[in-house]
């Protein structure tokens, strides 16, 4: 079933204001450059539908624009991803149909068909009777009392199952070797990737979009966890000597500013999506065990 053409769209924790080309996530702006966003807007138009790589193209990229298509394309689709907090082995979004273009998943409401409910008055307050007035309260109770105590109840359930909120900040380059910077950022994003998967209803991961804002940061523990509402922060460092590649990490309590967990995980240096995917596989093992010691964790 086709999208509509409405102008402020919700899924999710995400609101996407199409006029003014902003996605929101509970009301806090989300980076998100203009060709992924326009790719995101094409999507939601079309939710629940296959679209074309080649529909894509013609809507964002025109005829006369000179770009690697195929390059331009997978890098929004990985910078919408980020933005969403969003995995392609398990999506919740936007799904990949390979070869063939993108669907995006996820149940998605126009602003004005969220749920709203009024309550009904007289047209002649000096005329109500004693009758007419008790049916008014026992309306007034079943139209809002009733719903509030439910959505109360859901507000302290949700509450006191609130996700731990997790931010990975980017990884700090202490090599002289300019590539170096790439790999740290590599393995930042694959670290988000993977510890998004860790336990999806207990974890939440601040998107790279936000955490990454802080690399090379002068703030301090409190002050990043405070602007990014995080409970622990993990960054670290990235070594090298010879053909050896050292990357230390620490798992920071923001509470007390408490070091729970730290290691270093050495490799060869060697294919770098290789590296980057083994290092972050290693370090989202370790902070799961940290995280959650003892438990089995659901995903």
């Amino acid at each position: 079933m086709a999208g509509s053409n409405h102008e402020s769209l919700h899924f999710g924790d995400f609101d996407v204001d199409l006029r003014l080309g902003e996605l929101r996530r509970q009301g806090t702006r989300v980076p998100l450059q203009e060709q992924p966003f326009q790719v995101l807007a094409v999507l939601l138009e079309r939710r629940g539908e296959l679209v074309r790589r080649e529909e894509l193209r013609r809507h964002v990229w025109p005829e006369d624009t000179f770009v690697e298509f195929d390059h331009a394309l997978n890098t929004a689709i990985k910078k919408i991803r980020i933005a969403l907090g969003d995995c392609a082995d398990s999506p919740r979004y936007v799904e990949t149909i390979p070869k063939r273009g993108y669907r995006f998943i996820a149940a998605v409401q126009a602003a004005n068909e969220l749920p709203t409910f009024e309550i009904p008055t007289t047209e002649d307050e000096h005329a109500r009777s004693w009758k007419a007035s008790t049916k008014r309260i026992a309306l007034w109770t079943l139209l809002v009392v009733v719903p509030l105590a439910g959505v109360l109840g859901w507000h302290w359930r949700s509450v006191a199952a609130k996700p731990i909120v997790l931010a990975v900040l980017p990884l700090e380059d202490w090599t002289d070797d300019a590539h170096q910077g790439l790999i740290c950022d590599g393995i930042t994003q694959e670290l988000i990737t993977q510890a998004a998967k860790i336990a999806p209803s207990r974890l939440a991961i601040v998107p790279s979009a936000a955490s990454l804002r802080y690399r090379q940061t002068t703030k301090t523990v409190a002050e990043v966890a405070r602007e990014l509402h995080a409970d622990y922060l993990v960054h670290g460092n990235l070594r090298r000597s010879d053909r050896q590649l050292r990357v230390t990490i620490e798992l920071i309590r923001v509470s007390d500013e408490t070091r729970v967990w730290g290691d270093d995980f050495n490799r060869e240096v060697g294919d770098s999506l290789v590296l980057e995917t083994e290092v972050a596989a290693s370090i989202a093992g370790k902070l799961k065990s940290a995280l959650f010691p003892g438990a089995e964790i659901a995903r």
